[in-house]
């Protein structure tokens, strides 16, 4: 789910409208930021311990998972290219063909989201 959880000296609380369906836990969160035009990406993954006092919701962080990059261009290309070594070691070991992209059903959405 997404939410906007808020740092404190326990954790990160959880907005009480996005705890629907939480349970108590072991727990993580993908955390991001970006400019307007999406570039300089910078996140991090933090795991630890989701728990509940009433209706308050904390996930208390255990670890974090090293960042995927600083925002720079060579990042963003290397995350690329271990995406892809990763997607076609995940295919042979299960004896999946690369499947083929439908570029003709991306243009359409394309095509559409500029016309709306």
């Amino acid at each position: 789910m997404r939410t906007r959880p808020k740092a404190t000296t326990d954790g990160f609380t959880i907005a009480t409208d996005a705890a629907d369906g939480l349970v108590p836990g072991t727990a993580s969160l993908l955390v991001h930021r970006h400019d307007e035009r999406l570039n300089a990406m910078h996140n991090a993954l933090i795991r630890g311990e989701l728990h509940a006092d009433g209706d308050q919701w904390t996930m208390v962080p255990r670890n974090v998972i090293e960042p995927a990059g600083s925002g720079r261009i060579s990042d963003a290309f290397h995350t690329l290219r271990n995406a892809r070594r990763s997607t076609l070691r995940y295919l042979e070991r299960r004896g999946l063909a690369r499947p083929r992209v439908q570029w003709d059903q991306f243009q359409l959405l394309a095509t559409s989201s500029k016309d709306a």
